[in-house]
């Protein structure tokens, strides 16, 4: 699926409590605000940013890239902090987004 990527962000380091370290690795789309109603009401225009989990390996791939980038992700569900999630694990730029040299 192509999505409009704006960035990527890897946070790591040593816990505080000196329990381990930790690695946080982020990539940010953009993605239209949804409109919704029950117990929350949603009312919004236009776009927000959405976040998604990325393989700390993809990230040096993304050195290359200028963002923002039209690019098509490659995902897979991992069990993350007891819930499934959908990691990014590649990418590649879609056909019609390669300029002709």
């Amino acid at each position: 699926m192509a999505y409009q990527v704006l960035g990527v962000k890897r946070i790591e380091g040593q816990k505080k409590d000196g329990s381990g370290a930790f690695d946080m690795n982020q990539l940010f789309v953009r993605v239209p605000i949804e409109q919704a109603a029950g117990k929350i009401k949603v009312t919004g225009f236009g776009f927000e940013v959405g976040t998604m989990e990325i393989e700390p390996g993809v990230i040096p791939k993304m050195a290359t890239v200028q963002f923002p980038a039209e690019l098509e992700l490659e995902t897979e569900q991992k069990f993350i902090f007891g819930d499934f999630r959908s990691v990014v694990v590649g990418f590649r730029v879609p056909a019609k987004a390669v300029k002709a040299a």
